[in-house]
């Protein structure tokens, strides 16, 4: 009997520890099928986004690809910052854009945020610019590397 509790007892200290990390600490899993690889990540307060963060909204992770000032432009082959394309930005076909194809300075307080690797993510392809202020803090996975 002793040995079965040795055995019994890592594993759940180990997946209790684990899930208390999760619980207290910065800490976020992605499962969901957003662009954004699934993993765990652990948050970090941000006072300044810079560009090619990755950030934890109040809302699923995406990147910051574009801050005030930045120069954007929307085409049906993909997003441009300071006229050069972002890696898998084309937009999917048929879904609706509440931002029209076009050229944009980023406004004072927002930022253009991605989905990494997705083109149906529901993102700044289609919403165009985000408030800075619904950014919790910056993303770093831990989990898978």
């Amino acid at each position: 009997m002793f040995t079965k509790l040795l055995k019994w007892f890592p594993t759940r200290t180990l997946l209790f520890g684990f899930l208390l990390l999760l619980l207290m600490g910065n800490f976020t899993i992605n499962v969901s099928d957003s662009a954004t690889p699934a993993g765990i990540y652990r948050v970090k307060a941000l006072t300044k986004v810079s560009r090619g963060d990755l950030v934890y909204l109040r809302m699923p992770i995406k990147r910051a690809l574009a801050l005030p000032g930045d120069h954007v432009r929307f085409t049906p082959q993909g997003v441009y910052r300071e006229g050069k394309l972002i890696p898998n930005s084309a937009p999917e076909a048929g879904i609706p854009r509440v931002c029209p194809y076009g050229d944009y300075t980023v406004p004072p307080e927002m930022f253009l945020g991605m989905g990494t690797h997705n083109p149906d993510s529901w993102d700044g392809r289609y919403l165009c610019f985000l408030p800075l202020s619904i950014v919790a803090g910056k993303v770093i996975q831990i989990w898978p590397r």
